[in-house]
């Protein structure tokens, strides 16, 4: 058995078995996400309730052990994915920053995303947001099923994140479900990250006694990664297919 506290895998979690063959056959692209960041005027959004002043395009990824992770399941979705961590840091998934109120990296966040909104280098801008982007704070706000968590330890989450461009859209333009579709299909085109049969370790799914989903999932992943990369590409995969109360029961 392994002494490591972090996992060699990364998981992303959603909502349904639709979204999960969705990822299957299109792989991971950036989706625009509302969080409060560490500028003033999100904390002061946050202190009264309100939603965030700006959206970052990215994915998520939890870097926990299989037996930690029902408390993601409950939050996120009882469909999951569990990647090789390999195939995450070579496609430059990365750990977020994280940081609290004291911490000087969190002023030095805070200064230099202001000064790079004021600035002509573009190249500056880019590298700055994508560092406003990739940082979070330890413990915080959170803005969640539209409407404000006051106090999440996002810390516990150990979460990294796939943002390859970080354009920030203001909460004018994220609701601007025209403008942020466009954005959505640029990123699949130009961003998506394909899933190879050998970087899923786990496909994820809520525990039925009809046993329905599992057999839609088998049936989609065998068609679709047999097409792709063969017959052995596909029962490979195919067998990564498990269930949540395989977990519930371990914890």
């Amino acid at each position: 058995m392994s002494d490591n506290i972090s996992s060699n895998v990364l998981f992303h979690f959603t909502r349904s078995i639709d979204q999960l063959k969705g990822i299957l056959k299109n792989g991971f692209f950036p989706h625009y996400c509302p969080e409060y960041t560490l500028d003033i005027n999100d904390r002061k959004a946050a202190a009264k309730r309100r939603h965030p002043t700006r959206a970052a395009p990215m994915v998520c990824f939890c870097d926990l052990p299989l037996s930690l992770i029902g408390k993601h399941l409950q939050e996120y979705g009882n469909f999951g994915i569990g990647l090789d961590k390999k195939w995450g840091i070579e496609n430059r998934i990365a750990p977020v920053i994280y940081t609290h109120v004291k911490a000087q990296t969190r002023k030095l966040v805070v200064r230099l995303t202001a000064k790079a909104a004021k600035s002509n280098d573009k190249v500056l801008t880019n590298d700055l947001n994508v560092l406003a982007a990739y940082t979070k704070p330890f413990v915080g706000p959170a803005w969640r099923n539209n409407h404000a968590q006051r106090k999440v330890r996002f810390y516990d989450e150990r979460e990294w994140r796939y943002v390859p461009e970080p354009l920030f859209l203001n909460w004018k333009d994220y609701v601007d479900e025209s403008k942020r579709n466009v954005l959505h299909k640029r990123f699949e085109k130009q961003y998506a990250l394909q899933i190879p049969p050998d970087a899923i370790q786990y496909l994820i799914l809520p525990y039925s006694k009809d046993e329905n989903d599992v057999l839609e999932l088998h049936d989609y992943v065998m068609k679709l990664y047999k097409r792709r990369y063969g017959r052995k590409g596909a029962v490979l995969v195919s067998t990564t297919i498990m269930t949540d109360n395989c977990i519930k029961e371990d914890i």
